[in-house]
């Protein structure tokens, strides 16, 4: 019966099956890599966005230690002050 079917015309009918199947599977795989092209671009944007908001943090934290710095060095600056006047102070009063 295969052999009557491959007589009569089949041969054509079957590689026109296979190349169909060729092209559909061609298609699924150009199908798959455009979703898997869009995912990976997804991806990549939301690392992008990531990467910046971890520099803005790093920037606002290298900020507020520059603020502290400058806080801290006022603060022991007025510290110097008050010590010097309270020896000042003592100083008088013990003459």
């Amino acid at each position: 019966m295969v052999v009557s079917v491959l007589e009569t015309g089949g041969i054509g009918l079957l590689v026109l099956i296979v190349l169909i199947a060729i092209a559909f599977l061609h298609y699924l795989l150009f199908r798959e890599y455009v979703t898997q092209e869009k995912i990976q671009e997804k991806r990549i944007k939301d690392m992008e966005k990531l990467v910046t908001t971890e520099i803005n943090r790093s920037k606002s934290l290298t900020h507020q230690v520059d603020r502290l710095s400058q806080i801290k060095d006022k603060t022991k600056d007025q510290l110097d002050l008050i010590k010097l006047q309270v020896d000042s102070i003592k100083a008088k009063t013990e003459n």
